[in-house]
C-alpha cells in the first residue's frame, strides 16, 4: 500500500521532478562522451581522466541541491505519512528508492544520448580496428555507471542523515524555511572598486594585445586578479545601487510591476549579489571553454595533430555544456522555489484583482531577470574585449580564420538562446502549475 501511495503522489509530482530529470539526462550525456573520449585517448597514448572526475564531482554537488529541493516539496507528504503511522526507515527507503528510479532512467536516456553525440562527432573517421561499436559503448556506459554509482551513493547517505534527523513538526515547515533578510554596505564603496578594477583589466586585455610577445607572459598571469575583483565589485555596487533606489522611495519604483521585482531582487541584498557575481563567473568559464573548444575543432588549427585537437576540443565544449548546465539548472532551482515560497503573496495579488494571467506574466518577468542578471557584467567585458582580441587572432591565425572569434562568439550566444528558451520553458510551465494550484 505505502509503495502504491509513494508511486501514485510521485506521478503527481513529475513537474515538480521535471528540472531534475532534465539537468541530470544532461550531465550524464556529457559524462558518456567525455568516457567515450577517455577510452579512445588510451589508446592514442594519453591519460584523460581529469574531465570524467570534474563531471562526477559537479553530478554529486547538483544531484545533493535538487535532492535538497525535492525533500522541501514534499516535505508535508512525508510528515503525513509520519502521522499515519508509517515507521520512518520505511519512508526514508521509499523516498531514496523513488530518487534512484528516477536517476537510472535519467541515467539510459543520458548515455543514449552522449554515445550518439559521441558517434556523430567521431565515427566519421576510422576507428582502431579493435574497436566498435558495442565494445566502445558497453565500456563506456560501465565508466559512467560507476560515476553514477559514486553519484547516487552520496547523495543518498546525506539525504538518509538529513531524514532520519527530521521530526514531523521540522517536516511540516521545512518548505517555507529561507534565510533572514540582510542589509548592505556603501554602495557607492564598491562603484569605486569596480571602476578600478575593470580599468585595470581592460588594460591587462591591451596588453595582452599591444605588447611584444616576449612580454605577454606579465599580463596574461595577471589578469585574472583584476577580472574576477571587478565582476564582485559590479553587483555588490549594483544590487545596492537598487537597493538604494527602493529606500528613496522613488515614484518610478511603484510603476508597471517594478516594486515586486525590485523588492524580490534586493530582500538579501548581499547574498543575491555574491550568487550573481559567481554565475557571471561561470557564464564566462563557459564561454571562453566553447570558444577555445570550436578553435581547437577549426582544420586550418594545425597546432597539434588530429587526435589531440580533438580530444582538446570537445573537451572543451563539454566543459562548456557542464558550466551551462550548472548556471541554469541552479538559477532555474532557486526561482521555483521562490514561486513555491510566494504562494501566499499570489493568492494576494488575485484577492487584490489581478488574474492570474497577470500573475504568470509577472513571474515570467521575474524569471527573465533572473536567469539574465549574472549575463551582465559578462556581456560588458565581451563588449570591450572581444574587438580588442579579435584583431590579435586575425594577426596570428591564416587569413582564411579571419573574424573567427567573433564567429564562434556568435554560435556561443545562439547555444544559449538555446538553453535560456528551453529553461525559461521549464520554469514557466513549473511556475504556472503552482500559480494555479494557489488561487
Amino acid at each position: 500500500m505505502y509503495l502504491k501511495l509513494s508511486v501514485r503522489n510521485a506521478r503527481r509530482s513529475f513537474a515538480d521532478y521535471l528540472l531534475y530529470v532534465a539537468a541530470m539526462t544532461l550531465l550524464l550525456a556529457v559524462a558518456e562522451v567525455s568516457n567515450c573520449m577517455a577510452i579512445v585517448g588510451e589508446l592514442a597514448g594519453f591519460q584523460v581522466i581529469s574531465l570524467p572526475l570534474l563531471i562526477a564531482v559537479i553530478q554529486i554537488v547538483l544531484a545533493g541541491y535538487m535532492d535538497t529541493f525535492m525533500l522541501k516539496q514534499r516535505a508535508k507528504e512525508f510528515a503525513n505519512y509520519l502521522l499515519l503511522g508509517m515507521g520512518k526507515k520505511r519512508l526514508t527507503r521509499l523516498f531514496l528508492w523513488e530518487v534512484l528510479l528516477i536517476g537510472f532512467c535519467c541515467y539510459l536516456a543520458g548515455t543514449a544520448a552522449g554515445f550518439a553525440v559521441y558517434g556523430f562527432w567521431y565515427f566519421r573517421e576510422p576507428l582502431h580496428e579493435m574497436k566498435h561499436w558495442g565494445f566502445l559503448y558497453g565500456k563506456s556506459m560501465f565508466y559512467t555507471f560507476m560515476s553514477f554509482c559514486l553519484m547516487e551513493t552520496v547523495c543518498s547517505f546525506r539525504l538518509k542523515r538529513r531524514l532520519n534527523r527530521l521530526q514531523i513538526r521540522e517536516l511540516m515547515y521545512e518548505k517555507n524555511r529561507s534565510q533572514g533578510v540582510k542589509d548592505t554596505g556603501n554602495y557607492k564603496k564598491w562603484g569605486r572598486i569596480f571602476c578600478l578594477c575593470f580599468m585595470c583589466f581592460i588594460g591587462c586585455v591591451c596588453g595582452i594585445v599591444f605588447l611584444p610577445e616576449a612580454y605577454i607572459v606579465y599580463p596574461v598571469s595577471v589578469a585574472a586578479i583584476p577580472l574576477l575583483l571587478s565582476v564582485f565589485a559590479f553587483y555588490q555596487w549594483a544590487f545596492g545601487c537598487l537597493y538604494a533606489q527602493r529606500k528613496m522611495k522613488s515614484l518610478k519604483i511603484y510603476q508597471k510591476d517594478m516594486l515586486y521585482i525590485t523588492a524580490h531582487f534586493t530582500s538579501d541584498v548581499k547574498t543575491t549579489a555574491i550568487v550573481n557575481a559567481v554565475f557571471c563567473i561561470c557564464f564566462l568559464f563557459s564561454a571562453c571553454s566553447f570558444v577555445t573548444g570550436m578553435l581547437m575543432l577549426q582544420p586550418e588549427f594545425q597546432l597539434f595533430d588530429t587526435a589531440v585537437r580533438q580530444w582538446m576540443g570537445m573537451s572543451q565544449i563539454s566543459i562548456c555544456i557542464v558550466f551551462l548546465v550548472i548556471y541554469f539548472s541552479i538559477l532555474s532551482l532557486q526561482q521555483i522555489i521562490e514561486v513555491r515560497q510566494n504562494a501566499k503573496s499570489s493568492r494576494i495579488m488575485y484577492c487584490m484583482g489581478k488574474s492570474s494571467r497577470q500573475i504568470e506574466r509577472l513571474v515570467n518577468r521575474q524569471t527573465a531577470v533572473k536567469l539574465i542578471a549574472p549575463m551582465i557584467m559578462a556581456l560588458l567585458i565581451l563588449l570591450f574585449c572581444l574587438p580588442l582580441l579579435n584583431g590579435k587572432m586575425n594577426f596570428i591565425l591564416p587569413a582564411s580564420m579571419g573574424n573567427i572569434l567573433y564567429k564562434l562568439t556568435g554560435a556561443f550566444g545562439a547555444c544559449m538562446i538555446l538553453f535560456y528558451s528551453c529553461y525559461f520553458g521549464i520554469v514557466s510551465a513549473m511556475s504556472r502549475r503552482y500559480i494555479n494550484s494557489s488561487v
